[in-house]
């Protein structure tokens, strides 16, 4: 790839939104540019720092008189992808960002804006940290994509606290897991537990005043009681199964069912072309009764729901993943 292309590809599209990517990895993509330069293997980047974690280099095409890149060497997808363990990653971005700074003469980190863009406003599919200074000299043709609390752009510093608020999420979700795990004596007597006590079974028993959107003898849907985004419904089995971990090659169909219930559901709301099906991945589930999370308009989601819903989540899987996983494995990984 010349550096024209390059930078034809990095470049940001002022009215389109750049192509969404589904799968996280953190190998290196020889497709990717900056896993290029991470690398060493562009010549012509003009890299300021790098260890053995992390590069910093300047960006092509500058919105501010200081604008530098601060990348891992790992092949991150984007912000989303993070999750509470990244959070020492982000913060030795943010520095070694502010060293680059030092070390060409700027003086005034009060001045200075730290942030990332969020999907699908990313130029990259690869986590990347702007650095920008002096921040009150961003140049106004350009500074709409570089707005704190924007649906666009996050800084930094609010990117740690929104990672910390979920590990404590998650931190919650898994010590109230094991709680369950450990106090059962066997599955018989977990599965009786659980279809007594479960609020979804409860719910598919009529035993609740909840509204049914629509239900058939072997499933139902109704909305989420938190939504996550503007149109959040949840389908489920009337039969108990725990989660998508439960799941087996003979649930395909079930799973296809769900699937076209929760499209059902969307259709009579919203376009079909920006919608998000999936689970969560055990032990982060909410309720531990097997439920298709179906929400739109996916594009429109805020910071947080794209932390518990993003198909980059560590605990979140697409419908279509499980349904590969469980045609070509017989089980959800």
């Amino acid at each position: 790839m010349t550096r024209r292309e390059k930078k034809v590809h990095c470049r940001d599209n002022t009215g389109d939104m750049a192509e969404k990517h589904s799968d996280f990895s953190e190998e290196s993509d020889d497709n990717c540019i900056f896993c290029l330069i991470a690398s060493d293997r562009d010549p012509e980047a003009e890299v300021l720092k790098k260890n053995e974690e992390l590069v910093c280099f300047k960006d092509l095409f500058p919105a501010a008189p200081h604008h530098y890149l601060v990348v891992p060497r790992k092949h991150i997808l984007s912000c989303e992808s993070l999750h509470g363990g990244h959070i020492g990653l982000v913060e030795r971005m943010a520095e070694l960002g502010k060293e680059v700074l030092r070390d060409q003469g700027v003086t005034d980190m009060e001045d200075v804006r730290l942030g990332f863009h969020k999907p699908p406003y990313t130029s990259v599919h690869h986590l990347h940290l702007h650095v920008l200074a002096p921040s009150s000299q961003i140049f106004s043709f350009i500074l709409y994509k570089f707005i704190p609390g924007s649906v666009r752009f996050i800084t930094e510093s609010h990117l740690r606290k929104e990672l910390k608020n979920e590990s404590q999420r998650q931190k919650w979700f898994f010590n109230r897991f094991s709680f369950v795990t450990q106090n059962m004596s066997s599955m018989d007597t977990q599965r009786s537990s659980e279809e007594e006590e479960c609020p979804f079974c409860q719910i598919a028993n009529n035993e609740t005043d909840s509204e049914i959107l629509q239900s058939d003898d072997e499933l139902l849907c109704f909305r989420d009681v938190k939504p996550g985004a503007v149109h959040h419904f949840l389908v489920i089995p009337r039969t108990h199964i725990d989660n998508c971990k439960c799941l087996q090659e003979k649930h395909v169909a079930l799973v296809e069912r769900m699937e076209k219930m929760g499209r059902s559901a969307l259709e009579k709301v919203c376009d079909l072309k920006d919608i998000r099906l999936g689970f969560h991945i055990p032990p982060f589930c909410s309720v531990p009764h097997l439920h298709l999370h179906a929400m739109a308009p996916a594009s429109q989601m805020p910071f947080k729901s794209q932390l518990h819903y993003g198909p980059q989540s560590h605990w979140f899987i697409t419908v279509e993943k499980v349904l590969s996983q469980l045609k070509t494995k017989g089980k959800v990984r």
